[in-house]
């Protein structure tokens, strides 16, 4: 099965004060070991961090600008 490597931007979502965790879930909840989710995002989403690391997901962060982080999800547990 071919891997998933899915792009999301949650920015403007934010911006509109639009919650955009349920988009979020709907993304990954099909996911498994080795896909991977990039989140556009902007502030570091510490809350989301745990909830997808609960789901088996671990992380790595990028600050690209004071409002722009880039976060790379991968589910490594099915």
């Amino acid at each position: 099965m071919e891997q998933k490597n899915i792009e999301l931007d949650v920015r403007e979502d934010i911006r509109a004060k639009k919650d955009p965790f349920n988009k979020i879930m709907d993304t990954i909840k099909n996911f498994t070991a080795g896909d991977q989710l990039v989140l556009h995002a902007p502030f570091k989403p510490e809350p989301l961090l745990r909830v997808l690391k609960g789901k088996g997901f671990e992380h790595s962060l990028e600050e690209v600008q004071a409002d722009h982080w880039i976060v790379t999800f991968t589910k490594i547990e099915e």
